[in-house]
């Protein structure tokens, strides 16, 4: 029973592993003078190492449907928090979280997220949250690539989730498309609720941009044929 030694071992690598990348972050931005961009490089090298602590591998499909000259809303399903490793990893772009605002207020992981960039929701009251959304929205076409999941938290049974609306309201507000992501094996190697990692095999595939121009009256059917496009990408795995 080697295995809870193995994942003790794991775990303290991980951990060690995201602490050194936060503090280069941390000093690319105080070298660049407080840049947003630069810091977010290190997430290109965070992603895959946390793979490789797990001794798992990735493979992508679909690498041809990112454009890195325009900005997109990556929505992706989400199984694991092997998830988002995965698509720092697959997506050769800075990617930006969209999180609730109580979060800026946390010490340290609020400061570094605001440092880097990152968009706060206020969820306050839902008048408050659709502007922030459409301020969101704009922040994004100004020049932010950002990541969602749009479940609004990992499926335990395999069946995903309802897509919530935040992030297309973004979307339609920013004019930007959406870029649907179909992740598979990533429960496999950590499930939630324990840190129990294995090594596995996750495939990310990458889908075409989808406009939102054809349901500005409906962001509901927007997310609805966003999500069935990732059912229909990750069945296809």
């Amino acid at each position: 029973m080697l295995w809870p030694f193995i994942n003790l071992i794991q775990a303290i690598i991980v951990s060690i592993w995201t602490a050194l990348w936060a503090s280069i972050g941390f000093i690319i931005w105080v070298l660049t003078l407080g840049s947003q961009k630069h810091p977010m490089i290190v997430s290109h090298f965070w992603g895959p190492g946390l793979i490789w602590i797990s001794g798992s591998r990735i493979t992508v499909i679909g690498k041809e449907n990112i454009v890195s000259d325009k900005n997109f809303i990556y929505c992706a399903n989400h199984e694991s928090l092997m998830d988002i490793p995965a698509v720092f990893t697959a997506v050769n772009v800075n990617l930006y979280f969209v999180a609730k605002r109580e979060l800026q207020k946390i010490p340290f992981l609020g400061w570094f997220m605001t440092m880097v960039g990152m968009i706060f929701i206020d969820r306050g009251n839902k008048e408050r949250a659709y502007e922030s959304m459409r301020r969101a929205g704009q922040l994004i076409k100004g020049g932010k690539n950002v990541i969602s999941f749009p479940e609004g938290t990992r499926n335990k049974d395999g069946k995903m989730r309802v897509f919530k609306r935040g992030s297309f309201i973004m979307a339609q507000a920013g004019e930007i498309s959406v870029v649907p992501i179909a992740i598979k094996g990533a429960r496999e190697i950590l499930p939630s609720g324990k840190f129990k990692m294995r090594p596995g095999h996750i495939i990310v595939k990458i889908g075409q941009p989808i406009s939102g121009e054809s349901y500005k009256e409906n962001v509901d059917a927007f997310a609805n044929a966003v999500r069935e496009k990732v059912i229909e990408m990750r069945n296809s795995i």
